[in-house]
């Protein structure tokens, strides 16, 4: 007897896995022939990046430099003070007069150190003199000679505000002066990764102490964050783990994005949703936007390290450009990676971001609103973040009777008597001539970066070489498609001939066959 039809196909497509199995193993050799040519490009690429940082280093010490001499004319000298008098309450009391020579506003104050972001406070006022500290503003006591129900001696600081109160671009600029810093972002995007990099998404998220839900400041819900992955903190102290841990469910909420639009751009939205992620373990220190230095906290998730095919296969489905992530270069493992890197000075915080960089100027599909608002993709606001130089009042507060407040202190200025009370004491001129010489030498070293050739020329080179790079790492990625297609096309085979051999119509299949 002739072999069944069945047999003979399931001769015809037993090749398949034979096939794929050469598939493979010929793309493997390929990536390990294209992976060692490779060699030449990332040392000369490390090489240079390194001398790149170095320099974007001693330049930035410079800027640390002025900060440490305006903080000596305050801890050294004692000519500048970093603390103020902020009002924390204001109290309306009834003195038993009739009417407004019958009250009193007294004036709670917190001597506040100086600080690129302060907590919010919530309606402190009471009485008829009720006062909004829930908006953006910090109220300031610079004294007065109010008296009975009039308020005096407070200057209302309008301040940007999210989670904090955030003191740049405000009056207090005068006090705390904000200066750009430098760096170099990297651009990487899924094909010029290592073979077993496990790079899932990023984004920058808050969370509360002993609450394993965090919520990412963006409104594009399509991330590729799944239940499984490990999820890590730029600060390291966010989990008891320095390696993180584990996502266990994914959900969104609606908030409010606008007060955050320094790293994102919402347009006149008040309402957007965003990723909710459920994590094994909650949190052990609380993370805000931004934190207490200004600058924001993001997450990595990446695939499970155990799970990561030694095949090095990819999914026909993945797109090696998208997303694009963009980091700060602030460490040496960062050093001969991604397809470009890019000078930055514009002041915007660190966190790393990413995004489809073929979307930019065209609508954002992420964005729903209504009528005809259309919010177009931008580049991500990134940068290497701010320093902050402590220039220090020339005043500093004191407490009933003379003596230095402390930060945390607590005063109250009554009305009537206490608005004739001396709120702050006068200090002494300063020495300035180390100061001086730190701002010469900051301006010297910037003037110097802005205006070599060698620099911007460095950054042509090392992108001209990573371009040639790419072109190989783009090669490879092709191959480790055709991996990830052969081994598809085995377990598509596979699963066909299960269901061949298995099936119960075998017998009407072979009809005919003598």
């Amino acid at each position: 007897m002739s072999n069944t039809y069945t047999q003979q196909i399931s001769s015809s497509v037993s090749g398949v896995s034979t096939q794929g199995g050469h598939v493979v193993e010929q793309s493997k050799l390929k990536i390990a022939v294209l992976d060692n040519g490779k060699i030449p490009y990332d040392e000369a690429i490390k090489n240079v990046d390194r001398n790149l940082q170095n320099i974007i280093v001693e330049t930035n010490n410079t800027l640390e430099k002025v900060k440490e001499e305006y903080q000596k004319r305050i801890d050294d000298q004692n000519c500048r003070s970093d603390l103020f008098w902020r009002v924390t309450g204001i109290t309306t009391v009834a003195t038993g007069g009739g009417g407004a020579g019958g009250i009193r506003n007294d004036i709670t104050c917190t001597c506040t150190k100086l600080s690129p972001t302060y907590p919010r406070l919530e309606d402190s006022g009471t009485g008829s003199q009720t006062i909004g500290f829930s908006t953006g503003s910090l109220m300031w006591y610079t004294g007065g000679t109010g008296a009975g129900s009039t308020i005096a001696g407070i200057t209302t600081i309008q301040m940007g505000s999210g989670d904090t109160l955030r003191s740049d671009g405000s009056a207090f600029d005068t006090y705390l002066e904000p200066d750009n810093l430098h760096g170099l972002l990297l651009y990487r995007e899924p094909y010029s990764r290592d073979i077993l990099d496990s790079f899932v998404a990023t984004g920058v998220g808050t969370i509360s102490a002993g609450i394993n839900t965090l919520t990412l400041l963006t409104n594009n819900l399509r991330l590729g964050i799944t239940t499984g992955q490990i999820v890590t903190s730029s600060r390291t102290n966010t989990f008891a783990s320095p390696q993180g841990t584990i996502v266990v469910g994914i959900s969104s909420t609606t908030i409010d994005l606008t007060s955050y639009s320094d790293i994102i751009s919402v347009g006149s939205t008040t309402i957007s949703t965003v990723p909710v992620i459920t994590l094994q373990d909650p949190a052990v220190n609380s993370v805000v936007a931004p934190d207490t230095n200004g600058d924001y906290t993001y997450f990595d998730f990446t695939v499970d390290p155990n799970t990561i095919s030694d095949e090095f296969s990819v999914s026909t489905d993945q797109n090696p450009y998208v997303p694009q992530t963009i980091t700060l270069i602030d460490r040496d493992s960062n050093f001969g990676k991604g397809i470009k890197i890019k000078y930055i000075n514009n002041g915007q915080g660190t966190a790393t971001q990413e995004w489809n960089a073929f979307l930019e100027g065209l609508p954002d599909p992420n964005q729903d609103f209504g009528g005809d608002e259309i919010v177009e993709v931008e580049h991500p606001k990134i940068g290497a973040g701010k320093i902050y130089y402590p220039v220090g009042f020339d005043q500093k507060p004191i407490l009933f009777g003379g003596a230095n407040a402390s930060e945390g202190d607590v005063r109250i200025f009554q009305g009537q008597v206490g608005f004739a009370q001396v709120a702050y004491a006068s200090l002494s001129a300063c020495d300035d001539t180390a100061l001086n010489a730190a701002i010469s030498a900051r301006n010297t070293a910037e003037a110097a970066l802005s205006g070599s050739n060698s620099f911007p020329e460095k950054i042509s080179l090392v992108n001209a070489i990573r371009t040639k790079r790419n072109e190989i790492n783009i090669a490879i990625w092709a191959y480790r498609s055709q991996i990830g297609k052969a081994h598809d096309d085995v377990d598509s085979n596979n699963t066909f001939m299960n269901d061949l051999n298995s099936s119960p119509y075998a017998d009407l299949m072979n009809t005919g066959v003598e």
